[in-house]
């Protein structure tokens, strides 16, 4: 199944699940795109949070770049996101043809 995984949240605990879920449904040999949004792009610039080091494991899990919908990550995620993370330009509702399921955390 193609997955597509959205995450808009500021709680920690919940973006580390849903995270946690993608690496999951990856194990299973499902194709899962990860796109962080809204209120995500706090916990992705605190280098505190799980996420921040989750992110960094996506190869790991063959899961491609996550994307992002917020422009100004340029400026305010260091290396480490920058190297996991893409800026998804244009309409995620365009894209939704491509997915199986779609969840929101």
């Amino acid at each position: 199944m193609n997955i597509l995984i959205k995450i808009s949240t500021d709680s920690e605990l919940i973006s580390y699940e849903a995270i946690a879920l993608a690496f999951t449904l990856a194990t299973f040999d499902h194709v899962v795109q990860l796109y962080f949004y809204g209120d995500s792009f706090y916990i992705l610039a605190d280098s505190t949070t799980r996420a921040y080091g989750m992110i960094q494991s996506l190869e790991l899990y063959d899961l491609p770049y996550a994307w992002a919908g917020f422009r100004e990550m340029t400026v305010a995620f260091d290396d480490k996101i920058l190297d996991n993370i893409r800026y998804f330009d244009g309409k995620i509702s365009d894209k939704l043809d491509e997915f199986d399921s779609v969840l929101e955390f």
